[in-house]
């Protein structure tokens, strides 16, 4: 039964679920504030109400149904569901999702008065318009005067610059306006005024809509097992149709080309995660959280353990997505020396620094031994290729690049699959279709010729 205490004018709402393994109460606490003008007799009915119904929801909302809003299901889902069935990184991109698309559009709704038509009208307006961001816009920007301006971004831990934004008048993101309430004393109602509107012609792309659809998905059919909804309404929904863009590779001329273009580029350690994408077909990721332990460079082999990404502002590692992508990949001997050379000039770099280095064990650095990002990766490619009218690509497509080579080298497709960590061979086929094509039309032209040079 959940505890009920008055405070001034408000109701502080207690509810125990157990103990934790050290034998420590878990407890979860709310604050419930009746509706003005509302007699105390009625105050205290409204208040045991929502007590009970939050004590449904710290409990696992069992028993609650299509009344829910969607923004109520999802902290549920991600805080109940989510880490028991997925890895952290795909946990964080799916709350991303939530919160960058989909909450903007459905959160506020009832359960109820989601429907199918509901979910096409979202997926339609993100094909068109791309997400509706939110931005905070001060009451009284003359708040931050000039003498409070560099007070208040030290206390809220922000740059001036945004602080000067936002004594402006100008528009910030609400994590922005919830530390200048909190360094005013405040609640962010108090001193700012929200304001929505859509991104014109910012409309995401099928992939992208896909992985929203994906994502939403999973949240309402874990509903549906739970029974808190009665169908999910997704399932039947209609994904808008794209535009396919033409998909755009390096042939066999431009990857040499580009090899020989990377010694351009003056960071060593872009410089060799890029040389070393080229070679291996990783995917960035992979490499990026590639340790000198998982490189045996006698035997010319590396193994793939990890992937690196970024959440809440730090670099994090995880297994890879799939068990095929925990793999060995054969280096060449071009690639061992490069590698060779770059472990020398890593510890000669590394005492250079002294205390100053962060130990990461990483193959490929950033300046001070932090792991390397691979947004910088990308725009450093994107740099060169550019500089030398090559046709604009992601660092992804180096993976691509890869395995096009070999694809023209005739290597059977089992070990291009596994070298590239593929889950099965139909993958592999599915994605390099293009490249398979242009090489049976190959094998169609030498039979070709071979007959005519016989007759």
């Amino acid at each position: 039964m959940p505890s009920i205490k008055k405070r001034g004018d408000t109701y502080r709402i207690m509810v125990s679920l157990g103990y934790n393994m050290e034998g420590k109460q878990i407890r979860k606490t709310t604050t419930f504030t009746p509706p003005p003008n509302v007699t105390e007799k009625k105050a205290e009915k409204l208040a045991t109400a929502f007590a009970y119904e939050f004590e449904k929801k710290c409990m696992g909302m069992t028993n609650f149904n299509e009344n829910m809003r969607f923004s109520e299901l999802c902290e549920w889902y991600f805080e109940q569901i989510a880490p028991h069935k997925l890895k952290e990184r795909t946990l964080y991109t799916n709350k991303e999702l939530m919160k960058s698309y989909v909450l903007p559009y459905i959160g506020h709704l009832k359960l109820k008065d989601i429907t199918t038509a509901r979910i096409d009208e979202m997926l339609n307006h993100l094909h068109k318009r791309g997400k509706i961001s939110r931005f905070y816009i001060m009451k009284e920007p003359s708040l931050l005067g000039d003498g409070t301006r560099r007070p208040t971004a030290r206390k809220a831990g922000l740059s001036l610059g945004t602080i000067k934004t936002a004594a402006r008048g100008g528009r910030v993101s609400k994590a922005t306006a919830e530390k200048i309430a909190v360094a005013f004393g405040k609640k962010l109602n108090d001193l700012f005024v929200e304001e929505e509107r859509p991104e014109k012609d910012r409309g995401i792309d099928s992939t992208s809509i896909a992985r929203v659809r994906t994502a939403t998905s999973s949240i309402f059919s874990t509903a549906l097992k739970k029974d808190i909804i009665w169908k999910n309404p997704v399932v039947h929904a209609t994904s808008p149709r794209g535009t396919e863009k033409e998909k755009l590779f390096l042939d066999d001329k431009q990857c040499k080309q580009l090899l020989k273009y990377l010694e351009e580029v003056p960071n060593n350690n872009a410089r060799v995660a890029l040389t070393t994408l080229m070679y291996t077909g990783m995917r960035s990721g992979e490499l990026c959280g590639l340790h000198w332990k998982d490189v045996d460079l006698e035997r010319g082999t590396l193994h793939v353990r990890y992937t690196l990404y970024r959440a809440d502002g730090q670099y994090k590692l995880s297994t890879p997505k799939t068990k095929s992508s925990l793999r060995m990949i054969a280096i060449p001997a071009e690639l061992i020396t490069i590698l060779e050379e770059h472990k020398k000039w890593q510890e000669e770099y590394k005492e250079s620094l002294g205390s100053k280095w962060i130990e990461r064990g990483a193959v490929v650095t950033g300046m001070e031994g932090e792991y390397i990002s691979g947004v910088y990766l990308n725009a450093t490619l994107k740099k060169l290729l550019k500089k030398h009218d090559l046709p604009d690509l992601h660092v992804h497509d180096l993976r691509h690049a890869n395995a096009s080579l070999l694809i023209n080298a005739g290597v059977p497709v089992k070990f291009i699959s596994e070298h590239l960590g593929h889950s099965n061979t139909k993958t592999t086929e599915d994605i390099y279709a293009h490249v398979y094509n242009a090489t049976a039309e190959k094998v169609a032209s030498a039979i070709s010729q071979a007959l005519d040079d016989v007759m």
